[in-house]
């Protein structure tokens, strides 16, 4: 079965330019908790992305409902170990997401005309109006990182769009990234977004047949605030930690977060995370 654990916190430096967080998360586990999955979305902090709050939490809505979608379609395809097929499915759940998130974006603009103060944002930063559609997805831009488990068949996924880290937690109480989500771009200060042109050439899965501990996603308002030569001992903590007691380890760390960010990057700090708990026979 499954512990699944999310936190988040409201960057010191957003504190004091009365930014809203921009980041948001989400972790769970389906009703027979033989599958579980964490998803963390980072707002981009830009000026011009001033609906990027709104953004992320529109692209993990995205993510999980797309997802909770096409795992029974994949289940087929683990059972047979179809490598091919699988990742073949994952780029079309990148896709799937991209859609379902534009369409939600779209939606909101809608439903919420800009403001006079956005009005006045879009005149500062050269924002034609009436604005293209193009840039309402600015407006709302966001990353994504999103992974998955089924412990009953020993197989995750993970999907990635721009900056953060997905760590895989070990059986030998290690925690690795997979080498295929690492961000080629972040090297030159670019990140790849929900809101680019060419988003779905962006995204970037992997996946695994491995009975593994668990997963953990983050946002790099972590992973820059964070030794991280010391982070996977950290995220192993928290795993024990929330096997013991999730609700504990879960107030301890949105108590901790702030503090963290504070004396780090001061941006907004996200992570997710699922893990495995052994079944008392």
């Amino acid at each position: 079965m499954f512990i699944a654990l999310d936190a988040r916190c409201q960057g010191s430096e957003h504190i004091k330019t009365e930014r809203p967080c921009q980041d948001f998360t989400k972790a769970a586990a389906n009703y027979w908790k033989t599958n579980a999955y964490a998803i963390v979305a980072d707002g981009h902090g830009g000026e011009k992305y001033f609906r990027s709050a709104e953004g992320s939490r529109l692209a993990v809505s995205s993510a999980a409902e797309e997802m909770n979608k096409v795992l029974k379609e994949l289940l087929f395809h683990i059972k047979k170990k179809d490598k091919n097929v699988i990742y073949k499915s994952l780029k079309n759940l990148c896709s799937r997401i991209l859609l379902l998130w534009r369409k939600k974006v779209k939606a909101h603009f809608s439903e919420n005309p800009l403001s006079e103060k956005e009005l006045k944002l879009c005149e500062e930063l050269k924002i034609s109006i009436p604005i293209k559609e193009e840039d309402i997805f600015m407006l709302y831009g966001s990353t994504l990182l999103s992974s998955v488990y089924f412990e009953n068949y020993e197989f995750w996924f993970c999907l990635q769009i721009g900056d953060g880290k997905t760590y895989i937690l070990k059986e030998d109480d290690s925690a690795v990234t997979p080498k295929e989500l690492e961000n080629e771009k972040a090297a030159f200060g670019v990140t790849p977004s929900l809101c680019g042109k060419n988003a779905i050439e962006e995204f970037r899965c992997t996946f695994g047949f491995e009975k593994i501990a668990g997963i953990c996603v983050m946002s790099d308002g972590l992973t820059d605030s964070f030794n991280l030569e010391k982070l996977p001992n950290f995220l192993l903590s928290i795993k024990n930690n929330a096997i013991q007691d999730s609700e504990k380890t879960k107030s301890e760390l949105n108590a901790y977060l702030p503090g963290l960010s504070e004396k780090g990057s001061g941006d907004d700090i996200s992570i997710a995370g699922i893990f495995v708990k052994e079944r008392k026979i």
